[in-house]
């Protein structure tokens, strides 16, 4: 699975350029300096040498500075991570057609064998080249500014860097032809755009984690000490919350009124056995001590078969529903069911609970289908409405729909829509669904 992504910004192109440019020009006129061949003359190519070599100390000192302005001197953090299978590739798999090991993408922009050499570089070789050509340039000039006994050594070693760096450019070069095309990364480097592999798997979770972020339903994680680690900013409003830090790390119990607490310890210790809960109505203490009503879901997390946290989303209630003092609280073996529809209509992505409360066995019945699959004839006006509104950059929450599953049965679910923007453009709608089909109002 391809995919084209914006890789490489203005800046950065623009000084990948110049630096080129400039380790050739300086390449050029330091052959004709060491009598290689005459082009200039001696003279002139001392003078443009010079120059070029002030002009590539300033553009070094202005990209040092993006780089920690941009954090992009993150990108050459090494790491020993795939560095094996990264030079046997380049050593033989690149010859026998083999998959890339790594993956490019705009926050990991390098494979590990190239954070190391262009690390050295930086570190290393362009410092000396720098280095030694300051001792040439100053050298008895203006009188004792600088005082050896000869440039021999000097000489030997501004040259080896060269060398050095005029390899690592021609390597560079011929790297940049082994993509799916020979032209596909010079291509990149002009435009900012690349076509990079990605893992489906991968997207996906991308998806829902943008979802989460962004989402009118309130994301929530639980550690097994019963500390909150994690929510989004949906949640932080929903509790009146202006400051992430003041609720991270305290106990949930913050969350709730003396009066309302028992319900939830019983929650999470049922749910830190295993058990998932779906479409609860509960009362929450918000950070100004206010009271407000939300839809709970509550499922366990695991790792290595281990339960390590819990984990849900809550959905405002409408305070002109009546609040149900007495429910049998629905126990459900599936969390919020997530859903990404086109412009068109299409669904584009569900996940498992959605695809448990609609009654489908498998993703490929139901992506690339009219969302009108679930929905009847009577309900489909109110989608469709719900849709237009999200397409106008509207966000539905606490919205009670009927579904029609596949088996011709129908339910009852909470909705939460949110539009799906790619710049300023919305090109589709994404949301949460959570049972409520036992629960009466």
């Amino acid at each position: 699975m391809t995919k084209k992504t914006y890789i490489y910004k203005n800046f950065e192109r623009f000084w990948h350029w110049n630096h080129a440019l400039l380790i050739f020009f300086l390449a050029l006129t330091g052959f004709e300096i060491h009598g290689v061949f005459t082009i200039f003359g001696f003279e002139n190519a001392v003078n443009w040498h010079n120059i070029a070599a002030w002009a590539f100390l300033i553009l070094i000192v202005f990209t040092i500075f993006w780089h920690f302005v941009t954090g992009e001197w993150k990108q050459y953090i090494p790491t020993t991570r795939f560095l094996k299978a990264q030079f046997s590739y380049y050593i033989s798999g690149i010859f026998k057609g083999a998959p890339h090991p790594t993956h490019k993408t705009i926050y990991n922009k390098f494979n590990p064998l190239q954070r190391l050499i262009y690390l050295g570089l930086k570190l290393l070789v362009i410092p000396v080249m720098v280095l030694t050509g300051f001792i040439y340039m100053f050298y008895l000039y203006p009188y004792k500014s600088i005082q050896l006994n000869g440039l021999t050594a000097i000489a030997l070693v501004h040259t080896l860097g060269a060398f050095m760096l005029l390899t690592f450019v021609i390597a560079h070069i011929y790297l940049t032809t082994t993509g799916d095309r020979p032209l596909t990364s010079i291509k990149a480097m002009l435009t900012g755009w690349e076509v990079v592999d990605i893992d489906p798997e991968e997207e996906r979770m991308k998806h829902l984690s943008e979802a989460i972020n962004s989402s009118a339903a309130g994301y929530y994680r639980i550690n097994n000490k019963g500390e909150i680690i994690d929510v989004n900013n949906t949640w932080l409003n929903m509790y009146n919350c202006n400051d992430r830090d003041k609720i991270i790390g305290q106990h949930y119990s913050k969350t709730r009124y003396d009066d309302d607490r028992s319900l939830l310890d019983n929650m999470v210790e049922r749910a830190l056995q295993g058990e998932s809960f779906s479409g609860i109505p509960v009362t929450r203490r918000c950070m100004d001590d206010s009271k407000a009503h939300h839809l709970l879901s509550m499922n366990p997390v695991l790792e290595d078969d281990l339960i390590t946290c819990i984990e849900g989303f809550i959905l405002e209630l409408d305070e002109s529903m009546p609040f149900p003092e007495h429910l049998d609280h629905v126990i459900r073996d599936s969390s919020a069911g997530y859903y990404r529809i086109d412009n068109q209509g299409i669904l584009m992505e569900v996940n498992e609970a959605w695809l448990s409360l609609y009654k489908y066995d498998s993703m490929e019945e139901v992506i690339g289908r009219h969302y009108s699959i679930t929905r009847t004839p009577e309900e489909m006006d109110k989608l469709d409405d719900t849709f237009q509104k999200v397409l106008k950059g509207e966000s539905i929450t606490s919205s009670i729909a009927k579904r029609f599953c596949r088996d011709g049965s129908e339910g009852k679910h909470i909705l939460s829509a949110n539009p799906v923007y790619e710049g300023n453009r919305i090109v589709g709608m994404e949301g949460f669904i959570l049972d409520i089909s036992d629960l009466e109002f």
